[in-house]
């Protein structure tokens, strides 16, 4: 699952610039900063799973993460630095027609 080398070839032009500058750091970095307002969980691994380009979502991007307790989440992060980034649950997502660990 863990992501590292040839990422930062895919920020460019992204719509994100905080999605672009995760992508350039390494991955144990990558997974610091996403489980940072996550409560207990301990970045293990992640995976850019994209960002969207609907006109009404706009640069969103998202990602996954596995924690080291076995939890994963999925992190979106806004376009607009101010903005919030918000974490789901990967297994309340079920059954909702959103994965995590998936590219789209």
């Amino acid at each position: 699952m863990a992501v590292g080398s040839g990422l930062a070839a895919m920020a460019a032009g992204s719509g994100n610039s905080a999605n672009d500058r995760l992508l350039a750091l390494p991955p144990d970095e990558q997974a610091a900063m996403l489980t940072r307002g996550i409560k207990g969980c301990a970045g293990e691994s992640v995976f850019p799973m994209g960002v969207v380009t609907t006109p009404k979502w706009k640069g969103l991007a998202y990602w996954s993460v596995h924690c080291k307790d076995g939890r994963n989440f999925a992190v979106q992060i806004a376009p607009d630095p101010k903005a919030p980034w918000i974490a789901a649950d990967c297994a309340a997502l079920q059954g909702t027609g959103k994965e995590c660990f998936k590219k789209f």
